[in-house]
């Protein structure tokens, strides 16, 4: 019987825990929320490294920020985020870099992301036809699952992603082989596309 009522106590413990911690990520994802609802008013001007912020993308990736040193740089009045961090073996790619005839390895993973308000949803498909129009060369595929459309280049290791009258602009130098990226950018992309 005492097992009983010890398990009852520990029971009702753990449920009012679970309540607790319940209650306040409702209360952290209506503030964020709120914050969001801001700064899509104020079109994310001087807010882009909110659209994935450092939280977001150390969880996405797993790594801690200070121990690879995490950089996040915007542009004034902008809605460009450009952040860098040190791969877990850079002192090693830097060190292949220095001798003559190597492939050079980058020591830094990098993550822009900006956003384009194109003002109406017309006028943002009409853009992502254009550079499917005239950028093929450079968009060479497209993306299906993510967004309302979305192309991605090889090349610029970047991918484009329209919902509604925005699209996202994603370049991601995560993997060394570039098309590996197009999972990273499609990861950072939908952290983002949930706040607009």
């Amino acid at each position: 019987m005492v097992r009983f009522f010890l398990g009852l106590i520990a029971f009702g413990c753990f449920w009012v825990a679970c309540k607790q911690d319940s209650s306040k990520n409702a209360a952290e994802n209506s503030a964020d929320a709120a914050l969001w609802a801001k700064y899509k008013a104020e079109g994310w001007k001087n807010h882009s490294c909110e659209l994935v912020t450092n939280k977001e993308l150390e969880k996405l990736f797993a790594f801690n920020g200070k121990e690879v040193t995490l950089n996040a740089r915007t542009l004034p009045n902008q809605v460009f985020c450009l952040r860098t961090w040190h791969k877990i073996d850079w002192k090693e790619r830097e060190t292949n870099n220095e001798k003559e005839g190597t492939n050079w390895l980058n020591p830094q993973n990098r993550v822009v992301i900006q956003l384009l308000d194109y003002q109406s949803e017309e006028h943002a498909r009409m853009q992502m036809a254009n550079i499917r129009r005239d950028r093929r060369s450079t968009y060479e595929e497209d993306v299906t699952g993510i967004g309302e459309e979305a192309v991605w280049s090889t090349g610029t290791v970047t991918l484009l992603v329209r919902k509604g009258q925005y699209v996202v602009n994603v370049s991601v130098e995560i993997d060394d082989n570039a098309h590996e990226n197009l999972r990273h950018a499609q990861s950072v992309a939908s952290i983002a596309l949930l706040k607009l």
